[in-house]
């Protein structure tokens, strides 16, 4: 497994990748979820998850992922979450420099993850 750096990972960001490889949606991850190959990462503030928790996410705020990255398994696909994308876009690139291969920027609101388990 090689490990990326922040040039290599920033070098594979063109315009093709971000649209397709970088995102994973609801339903694609929740398939994989239910299968046992994937977990959420919720990257908000512990003041976002306080007030909507995320279950049965892995709640890590950004600003603690340099001290926690550890506790994530490597075997399963990472879908990171985070409203904006933005706090998921830079835990993607981190967790990419320490050597995570299966993570994906999930890309939906709060309200899809809701409605993935409504009948």
């Amino acid at each position: 497994m090689k490990v990326l750096s922040l040039d290599d990972i920033l070098r594979q960001k063109t315009k093709e990748f971000l649209s397709s490889q970088l995102k994973i949606g609801a339903p694609e991850f929740y398939q994989a979820w239910k299968e046992g190959k994937a977990i959420i990462l919720d990257v908000r503030s512990k003041e976002e998850a306080n007030v909507v928790k995320i279950v049965p996410a892995i709640h890590i705020p950004l600003n603690e992922l340099p001290d926690r990255w550890g506790e994530l398994p490597k075997d399963k696909l990472i879908a990171v979450f985070c409203p904006g994308k933005i706090r998921a876009g830079l835990a993607y690139a981190f967790l990419r420099t320490k050597g995570f291969e299966k993570v994906k920027v999930l890309n939906a609101s709060l309200d899809d993850l809701a409605n993935l388990e409504k009948p």
